[in-house]
């Protein structure tokens, strides 16, 4: 059985690589083959050639345009995630895959692969290019808790077309059933969880340059005051630890790639964060967590992290405002790894349920 997936395909996020290649890593219990449809929005005439040419699928040409960080996402989907042999336009009606990108099963997830920030609400990302019996959604993400009213008949349009579906935040999910009077919709765990660290182990490697013996992690997407600075240095100080910004443009750990991310979580005594994946794998690696608010332009975390806390037993880590919350050396982490199983068990039986209701439709070759 050949599995496709489409999800954000930009090569500019740590987050979106890692579900990417988790998704596809989850899918080989239930599948032979799987497959990523590159995807990107379709640009005519010239800025349209301007605009490819950053997302190009080289390294070395990242490298010559000094785009080094997205070198390092290129490497890494190139080495650990199967993509499709065509580039689809998800901007545009009645796509058409090429003929070695058929699959029997097709699956729209993970990420915000359905956020209208992001202009992804045309019928791709609703997988609308495949028969509807061939379709399901794992974890996918609005990014927002409510759609927009001009773009809301798209939606729906997109939502009914898909056979099986689930979706990553509680949000996604009134959503669904709000456009669509659906009431069999699901919240499964992003796939990045459905992985144990042992499987993550895999594909760690260490950065070029020299890791510190002990380290507090930073990474910031969002703004950083300077009380916030001060309160990571303080603790830093006081744990005898050395400071690595992964934000900080003139650090030699700023342009690591994926797996040297997981990595160097792995080994942090403290990891400082607003995101939510950064989060995730302090969780998973049972490292001392101290999770803040983002600040600043764009989308706010605040109430995907919380939810994240809250599920898995990790309130204890967020912060208040600028302050560094009670972190203590050793994490104990028991309960919340104890909810995680369930979530697997959960994510399990959806995907069983999927694969087999296609095997008993003779939808696999």
């Amino acid at each position: 059985m050949k599995v496709g997936i489409v999800s954000i395909f930009d090569n500019n996020n740590y987050g979106n690589r890692l579900q990417n290649y988790a998704l596809q890593r989850a899918m080989a219990n239930y599948a032979d083959q799987t497959v990523t449809f590159k995807n990107k929005p379709f640009f005519s005439g010239k800025s349209r050639l301007a605009r490819m040419l950053p997302l190009a699928e080289s390294v070395t040409l990242n490298r010559i345009l000094g785009m080094e960080r997205r070198a390092q996402m290129v490497r890494f989907t190139r080495r650990y995630i199967p993509t499709s042999r065509g580039c689809y336009w998800y901007d545009q009606e009645n796509t058409r895959l090429k003929g070695a990108d058929c699959c029997d099963l097709y699956c729209a997830g993970s990420d915000q692969v359905w956020s209208p920030a992001c202009g992804r609400w045309g019928m791709f990302s609703y997988l609308g290019f495949a028969q509807p019996e061939r379709t399901f959604s794992y974890a996918a993400s609005f990014g927002i808790d409510r759609i927009p009213p001009e773009h809301q008949e798209a939606v729906r349009r997109g939502l009914q077309h898909i056979r099986h579906i689930s979706v990553r935040e509680d949000a996604g999910r009134r959503i669904v059933e709000e456009l669509t009077g659906r009431t069999d919709v699901q919240v499964l765990v992003d796939p990045t969880m459905l992985l144990s660290a042992e499987e993550w182990d895999e594909i760690a490697v260490p950065p070029r340059a020299a890791v510190p013996q002990r380290y507090v992690l930073t990474y910031f997407l969002g703004e950083v005051s300077e009380r916030r600075r001060e309160a990571v240095r303080e603790k830093a100080r006081t744990m005898g630890c050395e400071i690595i910004e992964l934000m900080d443009p003139d650090s030699p750990f700023h342009n690591i790639g994926p797996d040297e991310f997981v990595y160097l979580i792995r080994g942090a005594a403290l990891v400082c964060t607003d995101s939510f994946h950064a989060s995730v794998f302090s969780f998973l690696y049972q490292r001392p967590l101290a999770i803040f608010d983002r600040k600043g332009s764009g989308s706010n975390m605040g109430s995907r992290l919380e939810t994240l806390a809250v599920k898995f037993s990790l309130t204890h880590c967020l912060a208040v405002g600028d302050e560094m919350p009670v972190v203590p050396e050793q994490a104990d982490y028991a309960a919340g790894h104890a909810a995680l199983e369930a979530e697997r068990q959960k994510a399990d039986a959806f995907l069983r349920q999927v694969f087999q209701e296609a095997e008993r439709a003779g939808l696999c070759d």
